[in-house]
Formats: C-alpha cells, sequence, structure tokens
C-alpha cells in the first residue's frame, strides 16, 4: 500500500526570519567544541528540504513510484555509496558530512539488500581515493560489474524494487567529456541496469549527476520503469532522494535545461571546447539559438524538453483571463490538483512568440513562470503573472536598440516548452524602438551565424486552430513605453581629484599608449589598443591631513578629499586584495575580522590610518568555503557549514521562496562566520552539457537563471552588511583553456542571452558585487572590457557596487582593469604594478640588500617596481645592508655591472651599502582619475559591511547599514501573484450518489421522472468528471446540488406509469356518443373530462391515480348527461288546450288549466329543458284538462261559453282499473303519418334512453364491466389514437 503524500517542504522566509536574526553582527564562529551546532542542524534540514523541490521525475512507467514507504529494496550503483553532492573546485564546500543514498534508505528505514555489491563497491572506490574531495575533486571511481549471486543475494526476502544509482561530477578548471564514463554510460553501468531490469519487477534510475547525460539506455532496456534526476542534492541528498521516491514529497521539479536524445543534437556541439580541437577560440555561430530556442526554432526532438518534469499527482490549467496592454501582460492561471491520492505543485511557464521581421526569432521564449503552492488533491490555486510588454523585444544591431517588430505576439501557457496552448494574440501596428542603448560589444571578427531561414518550427495539433481562436489585443506601437539608457559613460572619461598644491599632471595618452596583453601560450588574441580618453583634473580643498573613511560617512570631509588625499600606494593596495599568493591555503590578514580558509580579503593595511576595515571573501556557490578545523597556538577550532543542493538544483525547482530561502541561510552562515561577500551566485548560461561548471550554474535561459539568482541575492543580502558576487561575468561557458580563450559572439546574442540573467540580477537584486571573468570576449580580456565593465552595468542597468577579477585575472592587466571598472584585483601581488602606472616606485629592499620577492599566482616577482637595471642608466639608488649575510644574488648583479658593494665609515662605525645603478621607467600611463574610481567604488560599498559597523563601535560612531538589502524585487521583471488555496471539493457524496444511480431500476418508471433521474446522472457525472479535470468553475454548490438532485430523483423512482386499460374502454364508450342528441347544457362539463381524458392517456408520464381519476369523471360527466327531449306531444297537447272556449268551461277549473298551459309553453319554449321536466309539463297539462268543468248549460241548452267542444286531439280520457288516469296521445309527427307512442312509466332508464341512473351504482356496474370488455375497447381506442 503506498502512502499518500505529507507536506515535507523547506520552511518559510518567515519562519526562518524569526529564527534567526538579519541585523545581528558577525560573531566570529570558529569554536573549539565539535559538536553539532543548533544552526548546522537546522540548516542540514533545511538543505535536504530544499532539494527535494528540484528533483525532477522523468519516468515513470507502470506507477513504480513512489515506492512503498518501508520494506526489502535494492540498491546498485556507484552513487548510492559514492553519492555525489555537489561539484568540485571553488564550488565545493568544506561540510561536516554527507548523507549518501545507501544512508538514506537505511535512515529512512529500509532493508538494503544488496550489500554484498554495494559492499564490494565500497571497498574499491576507498582505496581509489574516491571521497578524497579537495580543491580539485576526486577521482571519478567506475562502477563494478554485478554478479549473478549479488543478483540473487539481492533478491532474497522477496524484494522485487531495485534503485540504479549513476553518479557523474565535474567542476572547475576543465570541461566534460562525450564519452562513456562522462555523457556516456559505461558498458559496465549498461550491464549492471539490464540486468537489474531483468531481475526486479520495478526498476528505477536515479541520477546523481550536475549536468546533462546520455539517457537513449532507458528506452534500450526492457523492464525499466522510472528514472528520476536527483541531481547533485547537497550534504543531505541521501535523505532527500529517498523522500522523494517514496511518495513523501511529490516531485515537482522541472528541467532548466533542454535533454537531447543524441549529444549532436545541440546546436554548439561540433565547436563546443575542445570538440574541434580548438580551445583558443571559441565562434558563438550559435548565436541566439541556444537551448530550446533551437530545438523548437528547428524542430529538434528532444529527450525531455526545457520545462518537463513529471509528478505523482496530476493537474489541470487554465486560462482563466488575459490582459494586455502596451505596458504589461497579464495571465490568470487557474492550476487544479485533478489526482486522488498526492498532494503535490506545478510550475506555470509563460511563452511568447514573436514575429519574424527584419530580425529573425526564435520560435518562442520564456516570458514568465511562476510555481503553486502544495496543493492537495482537489485543491486549486490561481496565479496571476505578468511580464512587461516590451519585454518581448529584440536587440537590432543595426539600431543599437531593443525593437518590438510589427505582426503577431503569441502568448502560450503551458508547463513545459512542448506543451503549451495559445492564451492570446497581441497585434502589434507598426515597428517601434522599446529601449535606445549604444552597440558595445562589437565582434572582433565576422562569423557565419545560425539562421532560421528555410527551417520549419515545432508545431503541435490544432496549433493553428488555437491562434485562430484566441482572444486579440490590439496594441499602438506608438503606445509602447521608450526608454533612453544608452550609457552616459560612453565616453570613458575620468576625473582625478588633487590638492592644490599638488605636483600631478594629466597622462598623455597619446604618448604614453596602454594595450592589453600580447599574445602568448594558450592566448593567441592579439592585443588590442586603449583609444586614449579624455582626463579631467578637480581640485579639492584639504580640511583634514588624514582624512578617514569614517569622517566621509560623517559627512565631515567628502570622498573627493578623502580620494585625493590618498597615495597611490594606499590606493594600489585599496584596489588589491589578499588572497593565495603563491601557496596552496589562502592567506589570512592580521586583523581579527580575517576567516581561517577564506577565498580572500580586502586590505587592512589602513584599518587604523584610515578607519578603513578589511572584509572577507568567500567562495561557494553551494555554500560556504572554508576551513572545517585548524589549530592556532595549539588549540583546535572548528567552522562547519552546510553543503547546499548545487546552483542547478536550486533552479530546477523554479520556485523564487526555495531560491530565496537557499540564498537567506547563505547569509545566515555568512554572518556567523565573519564573511562579507560570497563567491557566487554564478549564473553563465548552460550553452553546452559539457561545460564543467554547469554545475554551479542554473539554467540555459537567461529568464531562470536571472530570476533564481535574484532571489538568492535578495536572500543573502537580507542580512544587512553582507553582498554576494555575480560571477563569472561574462560568457565564461566554458572551462578548456578558460584563462585565454576568446569568444566571438554577436551583440544581439551576448544581450540576449549570455548578459540577460545579469541584467535581471542586477535591476532586480541590487547586488553588492560582480566578477569578472578569465576569457576574453570580441578580443577584450573581461577583466579589461571597458565596454563590458562600465557602460552596460553601470551606464545601462544602474549597478552601484564594486567589481572584482576571478583569481587570477586570466589574459587581463591590472593596470587596463582600473580603467575598465574592475576595481578589485584579487587575489593580490599587483600592487606595484597599478602604483608604478601612476607614479615612479623605487624598488623594494629586503634587509640582505636584495629587492623583495613577492609571491603572487603565477609565481615569485622581484620588486623592482619601476627602476629597470642598467650599467649605462642615470640613476644610482643605494640600499643598507643590515642583516648578516649580503644576498647571493646581489653578486650576480655586480657581475652584470648593475650593482657594487660599498662600505661607508659612520659616526654608527661601518656601514655596507649595494648601490644599483639604472633608470626609472617612463611607464606612468594610468590616469589617477582611473584609481580613484576604483577606489571610492571599493570604499562606497565598504561603508555598507558589518565590518565598517564594526569600525564605528570602536570608535564612538553609530554606523548604520542596509543599502544592499534594497531592491526592486523579483515582481519588477516577472510578477506573481498566488490566490488562497481554495478547499479541496468534497465529491465523496456525489460519487456515493453515482454508484447508487448506476444499481437503479427505471423500467416501467413515468418516463418524466426517469428523464429527469437520467438528467440529474449525466449531470453528476459530468461535474465529476470536470472536477477530475481541474475544471476552475466547478464549485462546491454546484457538486452538492448535483448530488442533490440524484437523491431527490431516486426518491420518485416509484413514480410508475398508471395501467390505462379502464381509461381506454371509458374514452372508447364515450367517443360512441352522438352528443347532438343530449342537452348542450349537460354536455359541456362531458367535454371537458373527455379532453382531459384523452390527455391522461396520451401522457407517457401518467400515474394511477391520474389514470383512474380521469376516466372516474369522465363515467361522472356521461351519467349526468340528458338526451334532449321529444316536445311533439307537449306541442299537441298546448295546441288543444289553447283552442279550448273558455266560457264553456267553469272559470276556476279553466284558470288551473290555463295556469299548467303557461307552464307547459315555457317548457316548450326552454331549450334546456329535461325530459323529465316534459313530461312533467305534458302530466300537469293533462291534469288540468282532464280537470275542466264544463258550465252548466244556458237556457237554450248551450253552455255558457256557447260551445260544446271536446279535446283539441279528440283524444279520450278512460281511467284504468287501478283508478288512475293514462293519457294515450296519438301524434302525426311525420309526413307518414306514423305515430310516436310514448309511454311514462315508473323507474329509471340508462344514459342512452335519457332515464336517470343511480351514478354511484352504475360506476360500480362500470368497474367490473370494463374488465370484461378490456380486450375490445382497447381495440377499438387504439383505431382511433392520434
Amino acid at each position: 500500500m503506498k502512502k499518500k503524500h505529507k507536506r515535507v517542504v523547506a520552511a518559510s522566509m518567515a519562519m526562518m526570519l524569526a529564527a534567526t536574526s538579519a541585523a545581528a553582527m558577525p560573531v566570529m564562529a570558529r569554536t573549539t567544541s565539535d559538536e553539532v551546532s543548533e544552526r548546522e542542524a537546522r540548516n542540514a534540514e533545511l538543505s535536504m528540504n530544499l532539494a527535494t523541490q528540484g528533483m525532477v521525475l522523468l519516468e515513470n512507467q507502470n506507477a513504480a513510484l513512489p515506492l512503498a514507504d518501508s520494506g526489502n529494496i535494492a540498491l546498485f550503483g556507484g552513487g548510492a555509496y559514492g553519492t555525489v553532492k555537489g561539484g568540485t573546485g571553488s564550488g565545493d564546500v568544506n561540510e561536516r558530512y554527507v548523507v549518501n543514498v545507501w544512508d538514506g534508505f537505511n535512515n529512512a528505514g529500509y532493508n538494503v539488500t544488496s550489500t554484498d555489491w554495494l559492499n564490494a563497491y565500497k571497498q574499491v572506490y576507498d582505496e581509489s581515493g574516491g571521497g578524497g574531495g579537495g580543491m580539485w575533486g576526486a577521482p571519478q571511481v567506475p562502477d563494478i560489474e554485478l554478479t549473478d549471486a549479488q543478483i540473487e543475494a539481492a533478491k532474497a526476502g522477496g524484494t522485487d524494487t531495485a534503485v540504479y544509482v549513476i553518479a557523474r561530477n565535474s567542476g572547475e578548471g576543465s570541461d566534460r567529456d562525450a564519452e562513456a564514463g562522462d555523457y556516456y554510460l559505461t558498458d559496465i553501468e549498461i550491464a549492471n541496469i539490464q540486468k537489474m531490469a531483468a531481475n526486479f519487477e520495478n526498476s528505477i534510475v536515479v541520477l546523481n549527476v550536475g549536468g546533462i547525460i546520455d539517457t537513449k539506455f532507458f528506452g534500450e532496456t526492457e523492464g525499466l520503469d522510472s528514472m528520476l534526476l536527483m541531481s547533485q542534492a547537497g550534504m543531505r541528498g541521501g535523505d532527500a532522494v529517498v523522500k522523494v521516491l517514496n511518495g513523501e514529497v511529490t516531485p515537482s521539479g522541472k528541467l532548466t535545461d533542454t535533454w537531447a536524445v543524441n549529444y549532436e543534437d545541440y546546436s554548439s556541439s561540433a565547436s563546443f571546447g575542445s570538440n574541434d580541437g580548438n580551445t583558443t577560440q571559441e565562434d558563438y555561430t550559435d548565436d541566439i539559438y541556444v537551448g530550446y530556442r533551437y530545438f523548437d526554432t528547428f524542430n529538434v526532438t528532444p529527450a525531455y524538453e526545457f520545462g518537463y518534469g513529471m509528478s505523482y499527482t496530476d493537474f489541470a490549467m487554465y486560462v482563466t483571463d488575459v490582459q494586455a496592454d502596451a505596458d504589461q501582460v497579464t495571465v490568470d492561471v487557474r492550476v487544479t490538483n485533478t489526482g486522488d491520492t498526492y498532494s503535490g505543485k506545478e510550475v506555470v511557464e509563460v511563452y511568447f512568440s514573436a514575429p519574424d521581421g527584419t530580425l529573425e526569432k526564435p520560435y518562442q521564449e520564456l516570458a514568465a513562470y511562476g510555481k503553486t503552492d502544495e496543493l492537495a488533491p482537489g485543491e486549486s490555486q490561481t496565479l496571476t503573472i505578468s511580464y512587461k510588454t516590451t519585454e518581448m523585444s529584440s536587440y537590432s544591431m543595426d539600431q543599437a536598440a531593443y525593437i518590438m517588430e510589427a505582426g503577431d505576439y503569441i502568448v502560450r501557457v503551458g508547463n513545459s516548452s512542448r506543451n503549451t496552448a495559445v492564451a492570446a494574440v497581441i497585434s502589434l501596428d507598426e515597428t517601434c524602438t522599446t529601449e535606445q542603448l549604444s552597440n558595445q560589444l562589437v565582434q572582433d571578427e565576422e562569423i557565419n551565424v545560425l539562421t532560421n531561414e528555410g527551417a520549419t518550427p515545432y508545431s503541435y495539433e490544432g496549433e493553428d486552430e488555437q491562434i485562430a481562436a484566441a482572444p486579440r489585443f490590439e496594441i499602438a506601437a506608438a503606445d509602447i513605453p521608450y526608454e533612453n539608457n544608452a550609457s552616459e559613460y560612453d565616453d570613458e572619461s575620468v576625473v582625478s581629484y588633487i590638492y592644490e598644491d599638488s605636483d600631478y599632471q594629466i597622462v598623455d595618452q597619446e604618448t604614453h599608449p596602454r594595450y592589453t596583453r600580447t599574445p602568448s601560450g594558450n592566448n593567441t588574441t592579439p592585443a588590442q589598443l586603449i583609444e586614449p580618453y579624455e582626463e579631467t583634473i578637480q581640485y579639492v580643498e584639504k580640511t583634514k591631513d588624514t582624512p578617514t573613511l569614517l569622517d566621509v560617512y560623517q559627512g565631515t570631509v567628502t570622498m573627493e578629499e578623502l580620494l585625493a588625499s590618498l597615495t597611490p600606494e594606499e590606493m594600489s593596495y585599496i584596489v588589491e586584495g589578499v588572497g593565495w599568493g603563491g601557496s596552496t591555503a589562502p592567506i589570512i590578514g592580521a586583523q581579527a575580522n580575517s576567516v581561517q580558509g577564506a577565498a580572500g580579503e580586502t586590505t587592512s593595511n589602513y584599518y587604523d590610518t584610515r578607519k578603513i576595515p578589511n572584509t572577507v571573501l568567500s567562495d561557494g556557490p553551494a555554500g560556504i568555503r572554508i576551513t572545517q578545523q585548524y589549530q592556532e597556538d595549539g588549540t583546535t577550532y572548528y567552522q562547519y557549514c552546510t553543503a547546499f543542493p548545487i546552483g542547478t538544483l536550486i533552479a530546477m525547482s523554479w520556485d523564487r521562496e526555495v531560491a530565496e530561502q537557499f540564498g537567506h541561510a547563505v547569509g545566515e552562515e555568512m554572518n556567523e562566520m565573519g564573511v562579507t561577500i560570497w563567491l557566487a551566485p554564478a549564473l553563465n548560461i548552460h550553452r553546452n552539457p559539457l561545460c564543467g561548471r554547469n554545475f554551479e550554474y542554473y539554467s540555459e535561459d537567461p529568464l531562470v537563471a536571472g530570476m533564481t539568482v535574484s532571489a538568492v541575492t535578495i536572500g543573502v543580502q537580507s542580512w544587512p552588511g553582507l553582498g554576494v558576487s555575480l560571477k563569472h561575468y561574462a560568457a565564461n561557458s566554458q572551462e578548456d583553456n578558460r584563462n585565454a580563450v576568446n569568444n566571438t559572439i554577436t551583440e544581439r546574442a551576448f544581450r540576449e542571452i549570455y548578459l540577460k540573467g545579469f541584467e535581471i540580477a542586477v535591476k532586480t537584486a541590487n547586488p553588492m558585487t560582480i566578477m569578472s571573468c578569465y576569457n576574453l570576449n570580441n578580443g577584450w580580456p573581461g577583466a579589461d572590457d571597458y565596454d563590458l565593465l562600465t557602460d552596460i552595468p553601470r551606464g545601462e542597468w544602474g549597478f552601484t557596487g564594486y567589481i572584482m577579477t576571478d583569481w587570477g585575472g586570466g589574459q587581463s592587466t591590472p593596470v587596463n582593469s582600473m580603467h575598465a571598472g574592475n576595481d578589485m584585483i584579487m587575489p593580490g601581488g599587483s600592487s606595484a604594478s597599478i602604483r608604478q602606472a601612476v607614479e615612479d616606485v623605487a624598488p623594494s629592499f629586503a634587509d640582505d640588500g636584495y629587492v623583495t620577492v613577492t609571491s603572487g599566482w603565477g609565481g615569485g616577482t622581484e620588486n623592482w617596481n619601476d627602476f629597470v637595471l642598467d650599467p649605462n642608466g642615470d640613476t644610482t639608488i643605494e640600499t643598507e645592508v643590515t642583516a648578516d649575510a649580503i644576498n647571493e644574488s646581489v653578486a650576480d648583479r655586480v657581475a652584470e655591472g648593475t650593482a657594487q658593494i660599498v662600505t661607508r665609515e659612520t659616526a654608527d662605525g661601518a656601514k655596507t651599502y649595494v648601490e644599483y645603478t639604472g633608470y626609472y621607467q617612463d611607464n606612468n600611463t594610468l590616469p589617477l582619475g582611473d584609481l580613484q574610481k576604483a577606489v571610492r567604488n571599493i570604499l562606497n560599498t565598504i561603508m555598507d559591511t558589518q565590518q565598517f559597523v564594526k569600525m564605528g563601535e570602536e570608535n564612538g560612531v553609530d554606523v548604520e547599514i542596509g543599502a544592499y538589502t534594497q531592491n526592486a524585487g523579483l515582481d519588477s521583471y516577472n510578477a506573481v501573484a498566488k490566490s488562497e488555496v481554495e478547499e479541496t471539493l468534497s465529491v465523496s457524496v456525489l460519487e456515493y450518489a453515482l454508484e447508487l444511480a448506476a444499481s437503479a431500476d427505471t423500467e416501467g418508471v413515468v418516463p418524466a421522472v426517469a428523464d429527469r433521474f437520467n438528467a440529474a446522472v449525466a449531470n453528476g457525472q459530468a461535474i465529476l468528471d470536470r472536477v477530475y479535470a481541474g475544471d476552475y468553475t466547478v464549485t462546491q454548490a454546484m457538486v452538492d446540488q448535483s448530488w442533490s438532485d440524484i437523491l431527490t430523483m431516486m426518491q420518485y423512482l416509484s413514480f410508475m406509469q398508471g395501467d390505462k386499460s379502464d381509461l381506454e374502454a371509458v374514452i372508447g364508450m364515450a367517443e360512441g356518443l352522438d352528443l347532438s342528441q343530449y342537452i348542450e347544457s349537460t354536455v359541456e362539463g362531458f367535454e371537458e373530462a373527455l379532453t382531459a381524458a384523452n390527455d391522461v392517456y396520451a401522457d407517457e408520464n401518467a400515474m394511477q391515480d391520474e389514470v383512474d381519476q380521469a376516466w372516474r369523471t369522465l363515467l361522472k360527466e356521461m351519467s349526468e348527461m340528458r338526451l334532449t327531449p321529444n316536445k311533439d306531444a307537449l306541442a299537441a297537447l298546448i295546441q288543444s288546450a289553447s283552442g279550448l272556449n273558455e266560457s264553456a268551461y267553469e272559470a276556476e277549473s279553466f284558470a288551473l288549466m290555463r295556469t299548467a298551459l303557461a307552464a307547459a309553453e315555457d317548457v316548450y319554449a326552454d331549450e334546456n329543458a329535461t325530459e323529465e321536466e316534459v313530461q312533467t309539463a305534458v302530466s300537469d297539462l293533462q291534469s288540468a284538462l282532464a280537470a275542466l268543468v264544463k258550465a252548466a248549460p244556458a237556457a237554450d241548452g248551450t253552455t255558457s261559453a256557447g260551445n260544446n267542444d271536446t279535446t283539441a286531439s279528440g283524444s279520450s280520457d278512460s281511467k284504468d282499473i287501478d283508478g288512475t288516469l293514462t293519457a294515450g296521445v296519438t301524434s302525426s309527427n311525420n309526413a307518414s303519418g306514423s305515430s310516436t307512442t310514448t309511454t311514462k312509466t315508473a323507474g329509471t332508464t340508462s344514459v342512452k334512453t335519457g332515464d336517470t341512473v343511480n351514478t354511484a351504482a352504475a360506476m360500480a356496474v362500470m368497474i367490473g364491466a370494463l374488465a370484461v370488455i378490456g380486450l375490445a375497447a382497447t381495440t377499438i381506442v387504439s383505431r382511433k389514437r392520434r
């Protein structure tokens, strides 16, 4: 059972700042205790956590990772025991211990079953000195063969998982090789990996490498499952990689380089370093096409693309909004963890594709990026990522400016260079200049650079459709911001500050030209003339005899007065570092500020006289490189520092917080140890995988390099008074012949690729110092190049610190470096040459009568300074011999005629002198202002150090520092805002509801209910799918509503369709009636009931209650219908009654008849009269007629009415034997004379005859009857269906 992810991440900056005090003064933390300090333990833990954040999962087939959190594991490969924490050289760190991968598994509680092989390798490794370390590293110890017996032993106990750790190392001074054992695997490594894969169910490869290696073996080896790039993870690397392998930390690193299928796929592979047999000249013909810019533009398929990295969980990205105007492009991206087990982090990468125009462009360039916080399954976070619109500019060498060309700029968003989607299209109406500069890096020769002409770039299915459908933004060129940042220092003029009484004269540069170093040895580059430049004298008022730096800080003297007061000798030592001399061990200054084992420091010569403290400089891009332990006056002191992950691993986190935490922790140790300047970070570009120092550097991409270095710098310099040194400025992209190789690079490539990272770091992080490079660029030694060192960083970027040489300076000349803007010469031994370029400097003699010898980087130098021995010279100088013996070298000079030994008697007795003959060189070629400019930059920086605070305390001056803690911040270049992490959407109830719904039976259910149920299920499933897919628009309310709808509709599944057979029969009967025979008023209710019954019959959703109600209602209405009555008999009777002679009858009886007649006439006239009413009218009228009493006869024998009529119809009345009156009415109602006889009988008739019925009884009868006639009724109704 694989465990769920636990959150194991680096402590936040807030926590770190709470645990440490950025305002604390250095306490010189050497200690006599060998116990692990709290800081050591804390930073070692931090180192481990930081390492987990940058490891990159390259392959994970069959979900072999993460491992179970315990159990058996077989472990092979040289890196399992000889785990490489980091590269060699000055980038190394002298840590207390290193946890290898073997240790890591043991520490985590695993049972490592492959000890047979591991112990065998350990013996070979130890005997070969593999762990020896040292400045130039330990020998690489190749892997030994993995035997069948060792395999079987490792499989004991049912072990089914094996890990093979491939280790590689490189470092300062030489490049790597594209050979087996370095870039390629050895035959033994391949055979061992194949054997492992064939014998274990789960086979994992871990790459313990500081740079790219060939990975074709993975696809060529059957049975390999996973591959993790652990990189070189610092002193706790073994612990860190196990946490990633077992899922305690989900991998979230992304590659900062393109890993090619074949080494030859790299654009610089043919000519890089020694590949072409020439290490003295490097033509950067790949130009701007470095890394993914090349692979994407020329459609070269990589093994693993730039920005690539897998995870144990899945993420979905949704671009929720894009805004673009002339100032800024902003993309809102919602990221959701769509997995169901592991938490994790994801990187959002924003690219742009610029249109080709007069300048060709790469397919795409990284514009900005950001990384989410850790997201649990279902959690989401929105990143708002912004960058300046003008960052999509390209450098035009013809215009000496950055320009944006007219056309469409495509904005892409994804999580690698080969996994993006188009988010927007920005259309620029006209070409415009965004930043005016001046060309500073003119090529020394023309080279044929790579061009995309005729190339078909990478594309993907649907790209054109995405571009067409993307939102478009129209921007007018007139609205694009324009800046003129051309260097104000371009004329190279200097100001020399002197007192009024000074005899200093402006240097005649025409008469005394200066050149860069002439070719020699591995330097084949011709010397360059340093063109004369203007020197101006500025007189300074003298207000104090010996002004100090504290005076300047307090404002009692100006910096200009201090500069005028300093002698050339004093200044030559201020600009001269103290470092490695001729010994392999660093030379430590005399002051308490010094740190044993530091790379160097600034001078302490004027600590008392000028109140200028010495500051300490330490190596180590992965930590602080100082001596672990040493003895002094019989006491052992300890100085343990942390070995952090290498720079590339920090960058692969793509996390500015990780980088800043790393920098802050380094700053803490600097503060503790008394180190002022950290000789790091190093941000040269990964132009080619074989560069030996790529492990120190960050990326093939200048934005990633620049942003990471900026974050590291901000972290270090969050400690007031501490600083970094950005290196190696610039284009130090190879180590073979690094001291003398000349790079020919176009200015566009220089600015867009090799300088861009430095530019970002300077503008965003305000670094304290910069270190120049060994190599030459376009014919100029890096430390002698005024355009590179002054015009660009100071004139264009606003750099305010000081610049130092790398140790030894390569092919630079200290005098030229002073003018160029390289303020500090490291590591020492050059003060005399600098002083000599400003004034005549006499030899420096020892007490044995001969000149002193200064040990320097290249060996010993006799300090004749400006004096040249010449037997014909016009100058004689002498020195007294106070030693017991004269130096043997004096005899050599006597022999050549340039020296003689003389003895003179003095008041103190006889004294011995050596007189030397020669002349002073006419070599005062350096304007005083150049030296003063360098001193100013150094002293301004020193005034913001902790050592200067200490100087103030010693002299009663309250010094405030913190200038280098101030910075523009990374958001000024690449802004990232993160929303709060949205809580996990709870979908468990929805999942359960869908499970229940899947088993529900909808057969016979009312279709409307079934439809609504099915719709609810479909909606619920769609909501769940959207959650799984990371759809940012899904809310918890939507999830809850969806499962509620499903459960609600499930309750209605009991609503079955009604049995309509009874309804069908009743409708058939009703529709067979002739409604014309019925009284209209009684038909209306029937018709409504019939319509309703038909509606129910047609309604497939009608349930049984509705069906039964419909036929019962219809039957009731049928029962209440009345036939239209026959009024013929009534009419005849009315006619007869109307014809009677009233006078023939007694008045009273006739009045009664008249009343009955009137009622009969009313019934006859009433169209809605019922049969009962008609029969009653007939009966009443007949009774009235029968009750007529004839009037008494008159005297003439007639009635009183004068008539003797009978009834009009001639009817005769008779009495039945029972005494009731029966009226037999015969009426001729038709043409044939047929008669209709209506007989009134007692009781009721059926509905068809119009007789009244008992409705309840009839319904009861009908219910039974319908069961009998159901089949026939169904047959009838089926014919009637529409």
